[in-house]
């Protein structure tokens, strides 16, 4: 059995695909957004998002940098989000 998270094994597939970036929700310890989303920024990712009152950002990442997201101060769940971008979509 693989030890591999379903996450992270689709962003494996999202760089094999070709996209750049990965959109992430990530949820963030009570009174640390900024500190998070400046984090993020510093990784090269976009916040689009953010809800204090709930605690989560949600963030455009680049695919290289997913593992990072987990590592910043403050950041107390990382999930990918749906759809991934940087693709024409489908007709």
């Amino acid at each position: 059995m693989s030890s591999a998270k379903p996450d992270k094994l689709r962003v494996e597939q999202a760089k094999r695909d070709g996209h750049l970036t990965v959109p992430l929700m990530i949820s963030v310890q009570p009174g640390r957004d900024e500190e998070v989303e400046q984090a993020l920024e510093k990784l090269g990712a976009t916040v689009e998002s953010r809800d204090p009152r709930i605690g989560y950002l949600r963030a455009e990442m680049p695919v290289d940098k997913v593992e990072d997201a987990h590592l910043i101060k403050g950041v107390s769940k990382v999930d990918l989000d749906e759809p991934l971008g940087n693709k024409l979509p489908e007709p």
